[in-house]
């Protein structure tokens, strides 16, 4: 008689080895006394004093005039999808090779993600093809982008920077410009 047990060993015994670990956390100085504290004393999450001195250290780093710390990065990308004025309808152009965070903020928003062709060299959105792709299918109206396939208006670019690799931002910054949409930086 089969047992839960060994049919899951049969099963593990054909699969791959499981993937390397993308990251690991490493622990090598006052991280474990800041963690403690947090705990000892409840502020645990999305406010308290380690997150009013990060977003200080992120003005003082960056010359912004404000910074604003996020439970995570698809929640930013959801807070930088609004600020951008993207709605339910909206394409907003994305990578084709991203992590699926970056579609599901878009679709948080009730927009759509428009997946264009990746760099080989950046891993990143590619420049070259993207313009190619806005002649092909895209109109400029009104200062806005607008997709003349689906009728959707195009507001916004999330340039993904994918495992470290920085995406070429210079040429997407002019594009955007030109085009009329918001260059959202994911990195």
């Amino acid at each position: 008689m089969l047992n839960i047990d060994s049919i899951l060993g049969a099963i593990r015994s054909v699969l791959p080895p499981p993937p390397a670990v993308l990251h690991e956390p490493e622990f090598a100085g006052n991280e474990w006394a800041y963690v403690k504290e947090c705990l000892d004393t409840g502020w645990v999450s999305s406010v308290g004093k380690f997150v009013d001195r990060f977003e200080r250290m992120l003005v003082d780093i960056t010359g912004v005039s404000s910074a604003v710390a996020t439970c995570n990065g698809t929640s930013a990308l959801h807070i930088c999808l609004e600020l951008a004025g993207v709605r339910e309808g909206d394409e907003v152009l994305v990578p084709a090779l991203t992590f699926v965070a970056t579609a599901n903020a878009i679709a948080y928003c009730g927009a759509v993600p428009h997946f264009v062709d990746s760099s080989e060299s950046t891993l990143g959105v590619d420049p070259v093809s993207l313009l190619e792709h806005l002649q092909a299918i895209a109109e400029v109206r009104e200062g806005v982008c607008w997709n003349r396939r689906t009728r959707r208006r195009v507001p916004a670019l999330v340039a993904v920077h994918v495992l470290g690799h920085p995406v070429d931002l210079d040429p997407l910054a002019e594009l955007c410009r030109e085009w009329g949409i918001v260059l959202i930086e994911d990195a």
